[in-house]
C-alpha cells in the first residue's frame, strides 16, 4: 500500500491476526534469543507474516541488555536467519556485529515499509553479497521474499544443523566486538 511516496508493507503481526502457524511451525513468541556464540539478544516478541503469501517474514525482537552502545528497542530480523534450538525454547540468530544492531531501524506496529525492509537487508546481508547481488539485478519487490533471508526452512524442526550465517562484516572495519 502506498501513503504519499512511501510504500507500506502489507505485513501483519501474528498475534492481531487470523494467521494459523501450520503443523511443524513453532509458535516461538515469548521465547528466548540468543545468537550462535551463545550469548543473550532478547526475547521474540512476535512474528510478521505476509496475508497475501500465507508466509512468516520476520520475527519482532526486543533487544535487552546489550550494553550501553545498543538501544533497547524492537527489530525485524528475516525469518531465514533464525533457527530453533535442539535443546530448550529458544531461537538462535547469527553473530550479528554490534554496529548492526545499531543501525537496525526500531519496529514501530503498522509502520514497516519497502524502505525499511530494504534498509534492514543492507544491515543484516553481508555487504560483499549484497554488492554483488545488487550488480547483477536491480531488487524489486517481486522477487524481494525470495532472498535466502526469507527462507524458514531454518526455524521449522529442532534438530536441523545449524549452519554458519554470512552476515558479518570484517569487525576490524566496524569498529566493534561481535554480539
Amino acid at each position: 500500500m502506498e501513503h504519499g511516496n512511501i510504500n507500506y508493507s502489507n505485513l501483519e503481526e501474528l498475534s492481531n491476526s487470523s494467521y494459523q502457524l501450520t503443523e511443524g511451525e513453532a509458535d516461538i513468541r515469548g521465547w528466548r534469543a540468543r545468537n550462535e556464540a551463545g550469548v543473550f539478544v532478547g526475547k521474540v516478541r512476535d512474528l510478521l507474516f505476509d496475508p497475501e503469501q500465507n508466509a512468516v517474514r520476520y520475527l519482532i525482537i526486543d533487544l535487552d541488555n546489550m550494553g550501553t552502545d545498543v538501544e533497547e528497542k524492537a527489530v525485524l530480523i528475516p525469518i531465514g536467519l533464525a533457527a530453533l534450538a535442539d535443546d530448550k525454547d529458544e531461537v538462535i540468530l547469527p553473530d550479528i556485529h554490534l554496529d548492526q544492531y545499531r543501525a537496525l531501524p526500531p519496529y514501530i506496529t503498522t509502520e514497516v515499509t519497502h524502505q525499511m525492509e530494504d534498509k534492514i537487508r543492507d544491515v543484516i546481508g553481508s555487504p560483499a553479497a549484497l554488492r554483488m547481488e545488487e550488480t547483477i539485478m536491480e531488487i524489486d519487490r517481486a522477487n524481494f521474499y525470495r532472498h535466502h533471508h526469507f527462507n524458514k526452512s531454518n526455524i521449522l524442526n529442532r534438530g536441523d544443523q545449524l549452519k554458519k550465517f554470512d552476515t558479518n562484516t570484517d569487525a576490524e572495519s566496524l569498529g566493534g566486538p561481535v554480539l
